[in-house]
């Protein structure tokens, strides 16, 4: 069964198709967005192609592979992102990512599409445990990962390398129990709220 897109307040989170490359290309060639990345600029269309290929391949998220899916803001259908996730051989654990275009920044769809995507692994796909690393200097993804309410579980020194470059890794980890309670929390405090 195809993967059905998720639907918050303010986006639409699907799969990836090839007319996405472009866009996709464009994205992890600004420099900015690639600075904590695997990846090196210019990212080219078929780099892009290639990713977008493999995804296609699964109908969601599988064990040992990666799955993306574009993020669109529901009111013009433009492309703001996209999320990642990687599901774990066993199946319990998954790990995440997101990157948006620069423009897109700092409106808080990062942890809007990422809450969309940790529901799904939670409530769908079952998973026990997200996982996410990140540069240790990369303080708006980890300003991202501290809203959802992933806790630091330490540093990889020397642990991620792009090409011959080695820099450092700071994990970050969340329970599925963790995440229902957070939920649970905040719709009891919306509940209580006056209208």
């Amino acid at each position: 069964m195809a993967f059905a897109p998720l639907e918050t307040g303010r986006l639409v989170l699907r799969p990836f198709s090839e007319e996405d490359a472009e866009d996709f290309a464009a994205r992890r060639s600004d420099p900015e967005t690639a600075m904590y990345q695997a990846w090196r600029v210019p990212y080219s269309v078929e780099k892009a192609l290639a990713v977008i290929r493999e995804s296609e391949h699964h109908e969601g998220p599988v064990p040992g592979h990666w799955f993306q899916l574009d993020v669109q803001r529901r009111a013009d259908g433009r492309t703001v992102g996209d999320v990642a996730v990687y599901l774990h051989e066993h199946g319990h654990t998954a790990e995440i990512g997101y990157t948006l275009h620069s423009w897109a920044r700092r409106k808080g769809y990062a942890t809007e599409a990422a809450s969309a995507l940790i529901d799904h692994l939670v409530d769908v796909t079952g998973v026990h445990r997200i996982e996410a690393a990140t540069h240790p200097d990369n303080e708006r993804s980890i300003a991202v990962l501290t809203r959802l309410g992933f806790r630091p579980e330490g540093i990889k020194r020397e642990a991620f390398w792009v090409e011959e470059e080695v820099s450092d890794d700071a994990l970050f980890g969340l329970l599925a129990r963790e995440w229902r309670a957070q939920r649970a929390t905040a719709a009891a405090a919306e509940a209580g709220s006056p209208a």
